[in-house]
């Protein structure tokens, strides 16, 4: 009895299921996640806003323990996405604490980082009937762009380690794979594609998957050799693409990860 008696008056651990309290009666109820996410980012938006703590330190640690077992997404946000939903929160509730070019500047920041946050899972359409859709990067394909320059590099340091130190070839290999993989990232932003970025989206009319190229694969667009000469720089931040279902003439922005088409135009 006496150890129960001790275990019964120990603190609550952070394990156990987060429980609100009421602030009238003190009865302790069980929440939804929705409900809990919501109180999460309260509890975060007083602390970073300098205002009266929502929950106990205690309280807390228990709440942000039972949505990571409950598998919330929002518990496991970095700092910079939290603060994006804080932001957003704090505008409508007419209280924005970033300025405009804050907020654009970390907005472009997440989807750079290919944050689910700033990620819309359905076009956006405006009266005029312009429709946007965002843009994460395709890690996969970007990394398929550097790998000729990475591998000719690492034969050329090969053969070079092979013909003037007459070393083993496993060992050249260990030894080139560093200046191969610089050597690569040269090549590959300086003459083979010039500032490459591969992005991947749906066509905001048809939802078609879509994969947009920015870059100039040796210069062909600016010097002119396959059609008109471009008189933008390579990497521009636009690019025309045409929608291969629907046909749809869609422009795509680097700078701010969309693209979109206009429907009265089409």
């Amino acid at each position: 009895m006496q150890v129960q008696q001790e275990e019964g008056s120990s603190a609550p651990s952070p394990y156990d299921e987060f429980l609100l309290a009421d602030v009238k009666t003190g009865e302790r109820s069980r929440i939804g996640l929705d409900e809990k996410e919501k109180l999460y980012l309260d509890c975060l938006d007083a602390f970073y806003n300098d205002e009266k703590p929502v929950l106990g330190d205690s309280e807390y640690e228990t709440l942000k323990t039972d949505l990571q077992f409950e598998g919330s997404r929002i518990a496991a946000f970095s700092k910079d996405e939290i603060k994006y939903l804080i932001a957003n929160k704090r505008f409508v509730m007419g209280k924005p604490f970033l300025s405009d070019s804050e907020y654009d500047s970390l907005r472009r920041k997440l989807k750079t980082a290919g944050s689910p946050v700033v990620l819309h899972e359905a076009p956006s359409c405006k009266v005029d009937g312009t429709c946007r859709f965002d843009m994460k990067v395709d890690e996969g394909k970007q990394r398929l762009l550097y790998l000729p320059g990475t591998l000719g590099g690492l034969i050329l340091a090969c053969e070079v380690e092979f013909w003037t130190l007459h070393i083993d070839p496993l060992l050249s290999i260990v030894l080139g794979a560093l200046p191969a993989y610089l050597f690569g990232v040269w090549f590959t932003e300086n003459i083979f594609a010039q500032k490459p970025l591969v992005a991947s989206t749906a066509c905001p009319s048809c939802n078609s998957l879509l994969t947009v190229y920015f870059g100039d694969l040796f210069g062909v667009q600016r010097d002119g050799i396959m059609g008109p000469a471009k008189q933008k720089e390579a990497g521009s931040s636009q690019v025309g693409v045409k929608c291969p279902d629907c046909t749809a003439k869609l422009i795509a922005d680097r700078t701010t990860m969309r693209i979109e088409s206009n429907k009265v135009a089409a």
